[in-house]
């Protein structure tokens, strides 16, 4: 373990606090287009396929090109002050795109957030500096605190940002929270110090690499070890289907069960928001705690609970009794993010801290291009080529389609699980 000093534990608490609540304005900012997809669909015409490219592509396509050389300039250079600018970009490009006049420009100043936001710069310089920061036996919770921001940022996307848009309109709640994201730059640049990066012996030949080949031992790497590749294709199938989910659930409850914006907004926000972070938070404390009986155990449970809430989402996705939607739709919505902190911290505890950055940016780019960018897009395309004849409701039979998937990506947890649990018997 490595010994922490008081004015250690302080600086790393306040680190921990300021990179969360970052978290959350990042996808505060990226969940601000779903609860306002109808608006933006009724003023600029769009088509189901349009508003998944809106939705999702838009903010992955350069996310996965910029991913590796920011983990490069991590590995490298000062990560706060990468984290800083790129979160003054993205706050800019949330601005820009309350200023869209149309649908061109919307997308532009989508892909603006995906440079900034660049889950490409801040992600993996927050998950590197957490790593640091943290023994390995306390990883798991301090990744699921920073993963809990992600539901955070959800309550207030469709908290306020619904209430914003149904009263002011959908520009007005860009710009607001494009101006506090631009503010919370100098937060990071003034509140936040560099944990000591931690001892690598092979850090300075690592350090030399150019990306391409940086990019490459972290893939080689990840696929000699089955349970690192098997984290990696259960967290890039959950999040397809998660972000699938999220990005269409809005206008769903809106158009097949008749709830108005603002109802529909609150409704997420406390589902998603207060009791997806709860569970979250949960998780990683289990994980922790787990990890005293074997690594692979805290993969396993949550492998076996994805499989459990499916039914569930089925049942919300089917149903045309709106009581029962809103109840059946509880338990998946708060199991979506439950995996992060888990995941994160098995994979970072099998790379050395130097390829930990390019780590973070392999699995991100997995997740943002394919989950983000493929699963709204694909429940478009569901809803508005196969099931185009059922309506309203071709939004839930697409929906409940992305469950099997669902199913298959928990599967990938278990038997990463399964791998750890052997190697550490060994």
């Amino acid at each position: 373990m490595i010994p922490h000093l008081p004015s250690d534990l302080a600086g790393y608490t306040r680190l921990l606090v300021v990179l969360t609540i970052l978290s959350t304005f990042n996808q505060l900012d990226r969940q601000l287009t779903v609860i306002l997809l109808e608006p933006i669909r009724c003023e600029f015409a769009l088509s189901d396929v349009e508003l998944g490219l809106l939705s999702g592509f838009g903010f992955a396509i350069l996310h996965a090109g910029l991913s590796i050389p920011a983990a490069v300039w991590v590995v490298n250079r000062g990560r706060r002050n990468l984290v800083a600018v790129s979160t003054a970009v993205w706050g800019l490009a949330t601005v820009a795109s309350g200023l869209a006049q149309s649908f061109g420009q919307l997308l532009l100043g989508r892909i603006g957030i995906g440079i900034g936001a660049g889950e490409a710069g801040v992600t993996p310089a927050s998950h590197a500096m957490i790593s640091d920061a943290f023994p390995q036996q306390e990883r798991a919770g301090a990744m699921a605190v920073w993963s809990s921001g992600i539901n955070l940022g959800v309550l207030l996307a469709f908290l306020v940002g619904g209430f914003v848009g149904q009263r002011y309109g959908w520009r007005a709640a860009f710009v607001g929270c494009g101006l506090a994201t631009a503010a919370m730059a100098l937060v990071v640049r003034f509140a936040l110090a560099e944990p000591a990066r931690a001892a690598d012996r092979a850090a300075d030949a690592l350090r030399a690499m150019p990306s391409l080949a940086l990019l490459a031992l972290t893939i080689r790497t990840m696929w000699g070890e089955p349970a690192l590749h098997h984290i990696v294709f259960g967290a890039t199938i959950t999040a397809t289907v998660g972000y699938g989910a999220i990005s269409w659930v809005p206008s769903f409850l809106v158009r097949v069960h008749g709830l108005d914006l603002a109802t529909t907004g609150t409704y997420l926000a406390l589902v998603i928001g207060v009791g997806g972070a709860g569970v979250v938070l949960l998780g990683g404390r289990l994980a922790d705690r787990l990890q005293r009986f074997g690594l692979g155990w805290s993969l396993v449970a949550i492998g076996l609970w994805l499989i459990v809430v499916k039914p569930f989402g089925l049942m919300f996705y089917l149903t045309s009794s709106t009581t029962v939607a809103l109840v059946a739709f509880v338990l998946p919505a708060t199991a979506a993010n439950a995996y992060l902190g888990p995941a994160l911290a098995a994979l970072h505890n099998g790379f050395p801290p130097t390829v930990r950055p390019a780590a973070s940016a392999v699995f991100l780019i997995a997740v943002n291009l394919i989950g983000l960018g493929v699963g709204p897009l694909l429940v478009g395309a569901l809803s508005q080529l196969v099931f185009a004849e059922a309506g309203p409701r071709s939004l839930g039979y697409a929906l409940a389609v992305m469950q099997g998937l669902g199913a298959w990506g928990a599967l990938h947890f278990i038997l990463a699980g399964r791998w750890l649990s052997r190697r550490g018997a060994a």
